[in-house]
């Protein structure tokens, strides 16, 4: 089991499992808006790191039309 599977469990938060990639997506998400609103260069590589969790994490529940999207969102931040 590999440390970006759903099923590695991070930790547990009012009784939600949450995942290292569902953490990795959340956290990096906040850090970007944070970013984009103090107008930082570094909000499109933590950006893209965000997207890249939630296609994976989209992938692994089979949600292929979020996934999907979350191409588009790739796209529109390198487009920046």
């Amino acid at each position: 089991m590999y440390w970006l599977s759903i099923e590695n469990i991070c930790c547990t938060l009012l009784g939600y499992s949450l995942s290292y990639v569902e953490l990795v997506g959340t956290v990096t998400g906040l850090v970007s808006v944070w970013l984009a609103a103090r107008a930082n260069i570094l909000t499109w590589p933590v950006g893209i790191i965000n997207v890249l969790a939630f296609f994976i994490l989209f992938y692994q529940v089979r949600l292929y039309s979020d996934m999907a999207l979350q191409v588009y969102f790739l796209a529109t931040t390198i487009y920046g």
